[in-house]
Parts: C-alpha cells; sequence; structure tokens
C-alpha cells in the first residue's frame, strides 16, 4: 500500500541504479518531490555462481579524520544517499530469481522507477508496480535504443538530443513515450558534464511523470518503430576518427567529449595513426597546408585538416 505523509497519500517507488553519476539526480528528484523511495537497488559489482541472488548492503564504517576529504567524487553515491535517509540499499546478481522476485513484490510499490542499470528486467519484475516501470534514457527515443546513447551522441556530432522517460517493457527502450524534452549539446563539453545535464532533466521529467502516472493523467505516446534506431556500446574503432571524413567541429567536441572515458581516441589522417589526449581549438577555414606540427606552452600539439577546416589537439 501507498505511504500517507502529512494525510496525503504519495506514489511508493522502487529505485533501480548505478554507482555512477547518471542515477544520483533522477534519485534526488524523487525524494525531493515528495515520491517515497522504499528501496534501492544496484546491480552486483560481480558475478560468480555462488553469490546470493540479492543482498542487502550496509554503510562502510566511517573513518575517524579531521582533516577534510580531497577529490571526492562528482558525487555522493546514491547508496550513501539512501542510508543517510534510512532506505534500504540491495545489490542484486540474478533478477529472475525467485529470491529477488518476492523481495520486490514485499515492497508492493507504486512504481518502479530506473536511471541507468545494467541488468536485464524481466517480465516478471516489469509486472510487479501496479502502475508499470519508468525508465530514464538519454535520447530522443525513438532513436539512438541502446546502452550508451551519449557515446553516440558525440560521435554523430549532433548539436540537440533529448532526454525520455518511457514505460519500460521487455524490449530495449521501446515502451511507450511519457515525456520527453530537447537539450542542446553545448561545443567543447566534457562526456560527464553533459551525462550530468542529461540527468538533471530526466530527473525532473522522472519526478513529474511518477506523479502524473500515479494521479491517472500520463499521456502515453506509442513510440514509431519507423523512425527507430538502436546502437550498441561502442568498440575500440568507434574511437577512431576520419578527419578527412568528419567536419571540423565534430572532430573537436568528440575529442573534448570522450577524452576524459580514458579510450584511447585515434585521429587517422592521410594514412597516419595519430593519439589525441585532448582538443584545443577548430576552424571551418579551408587551408592548403599540410598538416603542421606545432609547439605550445603546454606541450606537443597537431593540427590536421579535416572536411572542412583544420583541428588543433594534443598528442
Amino acid at each position: 500500500m501507498s505511504n500517507v505523509i502529512r494525510g496525503q497519500s504519495v506514489p511508493r517507488a522502487l529505485f533501480l541504479g548505478m554507482r555512477g553519476n547518471f542515477s544520483h539526480p533522477p534519485l534526488l528528484a524523487l525524494l525531493e518531490n515528495g515520491v517515497e523511495v522504499c528501496a534501492i537497488v544496484l546491480p552486483a559489482r560481480d558475478h560468480y555462481r555462488e553469490q546470493p541472488a540479492i543482498r542487502q548492503l550496509v554503510p562502510p564504517p566511517q573513518p575517524r579524520s579531521l582533516l577534510p576529504v580531497i577529490n571526492s567524487s562528482l558525487h555522493t553515491s546514491i547508496a550513501r544517499i539512501a542510508w543517510q535517509r534510512h532506505i534500504p540499499v540491495w545489490e542484486v546478481s540474478r533478477m529472475s530469481d525467485p529470491e529477488t522476485i518476492t523481495l520486490f513484490s514485499q515492497y508492493q510499490p507504486d512504481i518502479m522507477c530506473v536511471a541507468c542499470f545494467s541488468l536485464y528486467i524481466p517480465r516478471v519484475i516489469l509486472d510487479i508496480p501496479r502502475f508499470g516501470c519508468l525508465n530514464v534514457h538519454p535520447s530522443l527515443l525513438p532513436a539512438n535504443r541502446g546502452p550508451d546513447p551519449l557515446f553516440w551522441t558525440f560521435h554523430e556530432g549532433s548539436q540537440e538530443t533529448g532526454v525520455t522517460i518511457h514505460v519500460m517493457d521487455e524490449g530495449m527502450d521501446t515502451g511507450p513515450i511519457v515525456a520527453q524534452e530537447k537539450i542542446t549539446v553545448p561545443d567543447a563539453i566534457s562526456y560527464a558534464h553533459f551525462e550530468e545535464q542529461c540527468a538533471q532533466l530526466g530527473g525532473k521529467l522522472l519526478a513529474r511523470s511518477v506523479w502524473q502516472l500515479y494521479y491517472g493523467n500520463a499521456l502515453l505516446t506509442p513510440q514509431d518503430e519507423s523512425r527507430s534506431s538502436y546502437l550498441p556500446m561502442p568498440t575500440n574503432e568507434d574511437f577512431m576518427v576520419p578527419a578527412s571524413d568528419w567536419e571540423a567541429r565534430r572532430v573537436f567536441n568528440f575529442i573534448r567529449g570522450l577524452a576524459s572515458r580514458g579510450e584511447p581516441i585515434i585521429i587517422l589522417s592521410e594514412g597516419r595513426f595519430i593519439r589525441a589526449t585532448d582538443a584545443i581549438s577548430y576552424s571551418h577555414e579551408n587551408t592548403n597546408n599540410d598538416d603542421i606540427n606545432l609547439e605550445n606552452s603546454v606541450g606537443n600539439a597537431i593540427r590536421v585538416k579535416c572536411k572542412n577546416g583544420w583541428i588543433e589537439y594534443r598528442i
């Protein structure tokens, strides 16, 4: 049954997320908008046969130190937020296991909310909440379905994308849309900061959608399959940039966006393969000069010709 706070019935949500930054803003948005989050579920970090299907996590002991925390992560873990608010945290390794199904059912959620969750959610789980399961997806569905849409936003050189809240079904990001809003991709933005912007927007849309479903006034729009596209997890080859085929702005924003992820970005220019660690500048002015090695105060840099114009990047 739904909880009652100050005489008002409120939706009861089970939240499925990850330890990364994308799950944090949607969880906070639910809590700040009066949704009762009854439990947090995380995917297990390691998978081995002997581990339980699902287990409760307890907060680690706090170190006794008077020194300030230096180089802390961008956000507090969603598990730590849950413990601060006395919300139970569970780590699951097998979603279809009877133990997992029983535990989820015992919470009697009105709605299940998902914001970046790496395990497949079977129909038996999707059927537990009485109003269904909502997913936060950082693209304008039905375009860019799949596990890493923001990578492909940078790869395609898109100047605009969006965030979609949709009802989950057994397909990959295929359920009806509840809410959707566009977002501009700024020049030179990093993957992490753009992910943060999408997550903030996703949290706002998710909280609003939960209340709309709960009160029965949500408008569900089927996805147009004729406009759908699916993109898989990127491979090493997807981090190779053919400079002569891409416009300078696209090359610049791809390097700036993805450089911090850790995978090597390789620029292919006139038969040469050069690793890029960061992008410095670009221009759409055409040049007849050959590639020029440059020295700057930071270190070595290379300027290469693109489909139009040129880009300067660090090696």
